[in-house]
This record gives C-alpha cells, sequence and structure tokens, in this order.
C-alpha cells in the first residue's frame, strides 16, 4: 500500500500504533520478543514502516529538548541527562531510555504533533467551511427553513444549498439523520461521497464512514444513486423502513440488508448497542464519541466478539468494562491514549 491508496484514516491509525510501539521501546523494559513484534509489525506494508519512521522522526527531532532538561534522581538532587538517540526498531543497536517523567512528557508531545497535524489539515478544514457541524462526542438538531429537521451525531459537518427547485444537503462528514418536511415540487437531497441520496418525506440516516458510506432509512422510502464509475454502469436502489445499503468512493452499491432500527438509532438516545460485533468495530465507534484514541496491537483480539449496552455520557465506564471482562491487557498511556493487547 502506498501513501496515495493509504486514507487519512488509516494513516492515523497507523501512526497513533506507531507511537505506542515507540512507547513500548523507550519504557525502559523493552523485551526481545517487544523488538521482535515491533519488527514485525514495521514489515507489515510500506505504509506501517514510514508511519513509524514519521514517529521516530519527531522523538529524534526533540533531542535538543530532551538533552535542556534536568531531572531530579532518588536521591531529590537535581541532575543534568544527556540521552542517545533512538534508532528505528528495525535496526539491531537501537538504544532504549529508562522510564522517567521527562519520557512521558516528550511521548505526549509526540502524540499531539501526530493528532494536530491531521487537526489541521482535515477537521478544521471541513468546519471551517461547513454550515452545522459538532465536536467529538457531541449531538445537536436543528430546523432548516423549510420545516425539515436534522440531528447531527458526534464529528459531523454538512452544508445546506435550498433552491426553488431542490433542497440540498452535502454531507461532509459523520453521521445525521434527517425528518424531511413533505414538499412535491422540491425533493430532499443528501450528497455523500459520490451517491445522491433523495427523499420526498421520510426519515432516514446517512453516515460517512471511512471508505463507504451507510444509508439508513427509518420510516417512509428513499432512493440512492451512485454514478458510473471504474467498469462499473450507474446504479440505484429503492429503500423502504428498516432497510440499509452502502456504496464506496470507487464501488457500486451494495446488497439491501434488513436492519435492527433500535441498534441502528441507539445513539439518539445516547446508548451504543453492540450483538456480537468484533472489538475493531466496538473500538472505532468508542473512537468517535471520545476524545482520545483507543489502539488495538493484537490481530487476533480484533476479531473477538463483543455484546452490550454502553451509555455515552459515560464510555469511560465502558473501556474499563471491555478491559475487565475480556482476554486483554491494557496500557494507559495519557487519559486520551490506550493501547489494548
Amino acid at each position: 500500500m502506498s501513501d496515495a491508496d493509504c486514507p487519512d484514516s488509516e494513516q492515523e491509525r497507523l501512526e497513533a500504533e506507531a507511537v505506542t510501539w515507540m512507547v513500548r521501546l523507550t519504557s525502559g523494559e523493552t523485551t526481545e520478543a517487544d523488538r521482535r513484534a515491533a519488527n514485525s509489525w514495521c514489515r507489515k506494508s510500506v505504509a506501517h514502516q514510514r508511519a513509524m519512521e514519521k514517529a521516530f522522526r519527531i522523538w529524534n527531532g526533540m533531542e535538543g529538548l530532551r538533552d535542556s532538561l534536568i531531572i531530579p534522581d532518588r536521591s531529590g538532587e537535581v541532575r543534568g541527562q544527556t540521552q542517545r538517540t533512538i534508532r528505528h526498531p528495525l535496526f539491531p543497536s537501537a538504544y532504549f531510555y529508562r522510564q522517567d517523567w521527562w519520557v512521558w512528557k516528550v511521548i505526549v508531545a509526540a502524540i499531539a504533533v501526530l493528532a494536530l497535524s491531521y487537526t489541521f489539515q482535515s477537521d478544521f478544514l471541513i468546519d471551517w467551511r461547513a454550515d452545522y457541524s459538532t465536536g467529538t462526542g457531541e449531538q445537536a438538531t436543528w430546523e432548516f427553513i423549510d420545516g425539515s429537521i436534522v440531528q447531527l451525531n458526534t464529528h459531523t459537518a454538512l452544508n445546506i444549498a435550498y433552491s426553488q427547485k431542490v433542497r440540498r444537503v452535502d454531507l461532509l462528514q459523520g453521521e445525521a439523520a434527517f425528518r424531511v418536511a413533505k414538499d412535491l415540487s422540491r425533493p430532499f437531497i443528501v450528497q455523500a461521497d459520490q451517491g445522491t441520496i433523495r427523499a420526498v418525506g421520510t426519515e432516514f440516516f446517512v453516515y460517512k464512514l471511512d471508505r463507504s458510506v451507510l444509508v439508513t432509512v427509518v420510516e417512509g422510502v428513499v432512493d440512492v444513486t451512485v454514478p458510473p464509475g471504474h467498469e462499473r454502469p450507474s446504479s440505484s436502489a429503492r429503500l423502504k423502513s428498516g432497510q440499509s445499503i452502502q456504496f464506496g468512493t470507487n464501488s457500486g452499491l451494495s446488497e439491501v440488508k434488513d436492519v435492527d432500527l433500535g441498534i441502528a438509532t441507539a445513539w439518539q438516545r445516547g446508548r451504543l448497542i453492540f450483538e456480537a460485533a468484533p472489538l475493531t468495530e466496538v473500538v472505532e465507534e468508542i473512537n468517535r464519541y471520545r476524545s482520545g484514541h483507543i489502539v488495538i496491537l493484537n490481530d487476533t483480539l480484533r476479531e473477538h466478539l463483543v455484546s452490550g449496552v454502553f451509555d455515552l455520557d459515560s464510555l469511560d465506564s465502558a473501556v474499563t468494562t471491555i478491559e475487565r471482562t475480556l482476554p486483554i491487557a491494557s496500557l494507559h498511556l495519557t487519559d486520551r491514549l490506550i493501547v489494548l493487547q
């Protein structure tokens, strides 16, 4: 996978994982198994290796800052400390630091740099040009001038473009629930990526995932159309209450599926509901609503099935429940970064 083929969300995940490997390799308690595992992670793809290289470039770029720090030793006296540069874990001559408070301060700074690079490149620009938006963990409801109502879920942004002939909404990111006021003379259209969702009077959700868009109908009927793309013709489908469909940027429409509306609409009631969902899916959902990031380093653990009902107002408790009930080890690097392995 090249950088051009790696979506921003996937690249962000890889860089977050690279930071956790950096933490492990600089903890002062690194084992040979840790080094082998880090090497194996780096060799998964070019994108993995570049993410690790970026994490270590940030660390090494802060060498001057680290050298200038003074650290109290165990006797309470203040002493200077000169540290050697960490090398990439693919090189066998890597040096590792002992675990002092200053290490964690630099790690937090590195994580902040990685996070800010995406905040300013993506979220900031999207929110800046959006008519309506919500932050992480926020939900908001607005009524449009025609009486239609939109409820924005966490981390969502959209624009509206009403005219005398059409009511158009562009979903820029996130998930929105629409309750459309009937107006036979002006269809209500939601544009998400390259797909068009058309309704006259109905209630439906549109959710932009990392690589696809999910449309779910709660009441009424909607038409979903995807234009022709690489080696695919234009396609369309009609959905009714209790049905959903997905489409991707480079793929056509999926099959229409029946959905449990109680689960699909749970976020509107302040809940997340999972029934035998892979842990990776559960973590991705929690990451949407919670400030910070949870990273899974164990590939086998990703497919572990989870069932449960979690309150959006207390997702830290949900994380604690997962840690206590699943056969996993967890590492809380900060209040915002949790590693499951």
